[in-house]
């Protein structure tokens, strides 16, 4: 039992190991993946932020475009210079606007080509504008309403529009992506740590499993080893060092007046023949029936113990008077002699010599009970054997010898 309790507790240390470093090892690659999807979607906002600074510039440069045509229209029509102001503005802020939208997609091959070409319609734009603007304030507005009829400012809008689009179209869609992406990882990120999360809470109610489990092996281990301490391993019955333990704790109880201990040291008669001639074996087998008997007899509160080779003790608390302790010392022998004549018939007489001592009467403590028994059984054994005796403290000689210290 202790061999398999030992490798019970060793199968439950491997498991042990073996959970904590899964967890520790699940742990550091699920903080690996979340670093890395972290990382991704800090790139996602900074593509996003990117993308909206280009929108954002891109479309001032569509406004700023827009106003100063209109500027400059309103003026051909009217000739108030009023109409000059948003047009001078929006010449201004382009120029502005148009260096922040360089800036803002210098990293990006393709966008910086489309600026480039829509930096280049925007000088046509302004310089066709500008021509205008001058000849109307020159005093030829009908000049300047023909060159604008020639469709030439609306072919370089027609450009200017057409490459922003294209400009603005690829950047909503990295943007969308971008924002797609990161919310797709926040998703998984929230999904991976669910489902970690019912992992880790798995395997810890698994590693509570485990460890009542290995609890309760190690206190049944711990009580096999105290059994084991405390038990006969031939019978099963209690061995010395428990009767001992079982006398100390009826010492250290005070006992009731009409309460009487009794002790009863049995020895058993012809196990040496058995054993000298059939061998251990057979002698083993005898003590472990005779135990059985024995223990058939005894009361459930009583203490039977195997003390020796052949010799056993019963301890009985609240035994009763004398009749009731003849009686059971007679049915004592009775039962070991049936089991000697099961075993072996007439071949070898089987029986059992029996000292009794009882506490208070025959003896002066509850420690003296295992001394006077034991002699008294001895005394059962010079008397012929297969009977009892009892036994008792022997009366104390007065002396009239006087011991010098030195």
């Amino acid at each position: 039992m202790l061999s398999r309790l030992s490798r019970s507790a060793n199968a439950d240390r491997n498991r042990f190991i073996a959970l904590y470093a899964s967890m520790a090892a699940g742990l550091l690659l699920a903080a690996g993946v979340f670093l890395y999807e972290a990382r991704i979607i800090v790139t996602d906002g900074i593509q996003d932020e990117q993308a909206f600074a280009v929108l954002g510039a891109a479309n001032r440069v569509l406004h700023d475009l827009e106003n100063a045509e209109t500027g400059q229209r309103g003026y051909l029509l009217t000739g108030d210079e009023s109409y000059l102001l948003p047009y001078r503005q929006g010449i201004r802020d382009l120029d502005d606007t148009l260096v922040r939208l360089q800036q803002v997609v210098s990293a990006d091959e393709k966008s910086v080509d489309l600026v480039r070409r829509i930096a280049h319609a925007k000088t046509d734009k302004v310089t066709e504008l500008a021509r205008t603007v001058e000849l109307a304030h020159s005093g030829n507005p009908a000049a300047a309403i023909a060159l604008v009829q020639t469709n030439e400012g609306k072919h370089y809008m027609d450009v200017l529009r057409a490459d922003l689009g294209e400009l603005m179209t690829d950047w909503r869609a990295r943007r969308a992506s971008a924002t797609h992406d990161a919310h797709g990882r926040l998703a998984f990120g929230t999904g991976a740590l669910v489902v970690l999360a019912l992992l880790v809470c798995s395997l810890l109610v698994y590693t509570l499993f485990i460890q009542r489990r290995a609890f309760a092996r190690v206190r049944a281990y711990s009580a096999a080893l105290d059994h084991d301490a405390t038990h006969d391993p031939l019978t099963g019955l209690p061995n010395r060092r428990k009767l001992l333990s079982a006398i100390d704790q009826l010492a250290a109880q005070p006992v009731a007046d009409s309460s009487k201990v009794g002790l009863l040291y049995l020895d058993v008669d012809g196990f040496k023949s058995v054993n000298d001639t059939l061998g251990h074996s057979a002698g083993d087998k005898l003590l472990g029936r005779i135990a059985e008997a024995l223990r058939s007899t005894t009361r459930q509160g009583d203490v039977l113990a195997r003390v020796g080779g052949d010799e056993f003790v019963l301890l009985a608390a609240d035994c009763g008077d004398d009749g009731q302790l003849r009686e059971l010392a007679t049915r004592l022998i009775g039962d070991v002699r049936a089991v000697g004549e099961k075993e072996f018939g007439s071949r070898f007489p089987v029986s059992v010599s029996i000292g009794i001592a009882t506490y208070p009467d025959r003896v002066e403590s509850i420690e003296e009970l295992l001394d006077v028994a034991d002699a008294a059984m001895y005394a059962s054994k010079q008397r012929g054997r297969s009977t009892y005796t009892f036994g008792e403290t022997p009366p104390k000689r007065a002396s009239n010898v006087v011991t010098l210290a030195r």
